[in-house]
């Protein structure tokens, strides 16, 4: 269960004003909700955690967020500057060891008692992932949206969430039951030997990308973005920090420019598009979440959750949401790709089809070798047998009549 929340106070392209990259962390983060007044309480497995051990902060194209279960940077880019997470940076609760992981290799074979990413605890709302947030609505300003709340992103721990695209909303005010099913793609080891396009997928390691580790198709279409927007804007967007080394950060006077490349990159074109160039992994996975939102009720709010007194009712309604995340089933739904015809399934289709057009069958096969080749030798050999015992039979009689001769003149 890999989450990702932001606070959609903020609108990130106001980060563009600065092009001197070791000014640009602590500008978004001083302009940015930081994750321990966003989150106010994080309960997870049943345990209640102090929430920084849980979240830590990365900056996305949505501005700052915080996020929860991710396989850390170290395990997910090659080596580029300070994209290297430390206990600082990317706290884990305590004796938690932050491990490799990925769809198609899953977890090192070797695991310590307790490891991150980590396992859901269960099924079920009891077992899930608890949060209580506070939007501050009163401290917005040039906000990137026309709501005020949070936006969502359930996906691949190895994946840089793409909040602008695909990231769902979640109003204050109100309880969100969100209800996981995850979906997982896999693919047999003889998919291999196919070529890639026939397959249209692919494995770890048939395509190395420049600063991740892992290919996914996320991944891909990130890199490719960045790298067109290099080649014709001239610089990066500000959430693309410490990737390229002296690359300069696009100014609010490329906007435009940067807004038409993202566009473009999106769209297939005569299969020159990033659309075109990431193919899906062979092995991938998908969270499907489904949403179910009702109004909090403000009688008995502050005692169940003990509120600041500050805090009263009419910001708790403006302001606070509740949102609970767990899993529907202990299992997951797996789509296994495999070749379409293999040797077998080619042999079974050629005989099949003999024996429905000619009563041809393997039994076939062992009737004409019997009559084209084991009949026709056993024949000869009969023949050959036959006539060396009537040769033998002629000359016994021969030698009987010249013995009874030499008998009668005797």
């Amino acid at each position: 269960m890999i989450q990702v929340l932001c606070n959609r106070k903020v609108n990130a392209t106001i980060a563009s004003s600065i092009t001197d990259w070791s000014n640009l962390q602590n500008f978004i983060t001083d302009i940015s909700q930081p994750c321990s007044k966003m989150l106010l309480f994080c309960q997870f497995g049943g345990v209640k955690y102090n929430c920084s051990e849980l979240f830590h902060p990365i900056i996305t194209d949505s501005g700052m967020c915080c996020v929860f279960n991710v396989v850390t940077p170290n395990f997910v880019y090659k080596a580029r500057g300070n994209v290297k997470c430390d206990a600082a940076k990317c706290p884990l609760p305590n004796g938690t060891v932050a491990v490799d992981w990925s769809p198609e290799r899953g977890y090192p074979a070797v695991l310590p008692e307790s490891y991150s990413p980590m396992h859901a605890a269960g099924t079920g709302e009891s077992l899930g992932l608890k949060l209580m947030l506070d939007v501050e609505r009163d401290s917005y300003y040039c906000s990137s949206t026309n709501s005020v709340g949070f936006k969502i992103l359930l996906h691949n721990p190895l994946e840089v969430p793409n909040m602008r695209e695909i990231g769902l909303l979640l109003s204050p005010g109100h309880e969100t039951k969100v209800r996981i099913r995850a979906s997982k793609t896999e693919s047999t080891q003889h998919l291999r030997s196919l070529n890639k396009e026939s397959r249209a997928c692919l494995f770890e390691g048939e395509y190395v990308l420049h600063n991740y580790k892992t290919y996914t198709q996320s991944n891909c279409m990130e890199e490719c973005f960045k790298k067109i927007l290099l080649r014709y804007c001239g610089c990066i967007t500000h959430y693309m920090f410490d990737i390229y080394r002296n690359a300069s950060i696009c100014s609010i006077y490329e906007a435009s420019c940067v807004e038409r490349v993202r566009l473009q990159s999106m769209v297939s074109r005569n299969g020159r598009g990033c659309a075109n160039t990431c193919w899906p992994a062979c092995y991938d996975l998908t969270y499907c979440p489904d949403f179910f939102i009702t109004p909090l009720s403000a009688s008995g709010f502050h005692t169940k959750h003990q509120l600041e007194k500050s805090k009263d009712t009419f910001y708790m309604l403006q302001n606070m949401a509740v949102v609970n995340i767990y899993f529907k089933e202990n299992w997951y739904r797996s789509s296994k790709q495999a070749e379409y015809v293999g040797i077998t399934e080619f042999l079974s289709n050629i005989g099949g089809v003999i024996g429905l057009f000619f009563g041809f069958s393997f039994i076939s096969v062992a009737e004409i070798i019997f009559y084209l080749l084991l009949k026709p030798v056993r024949m000869l050999i009969i023949l050959l047998w036959s006539k060396r015992t009537k040769s033998a039979k002629v000359r016994k009689l021969q030698n009987l009549k010249l013995f009874e001769k030499q008998s009668m003149n005797d």
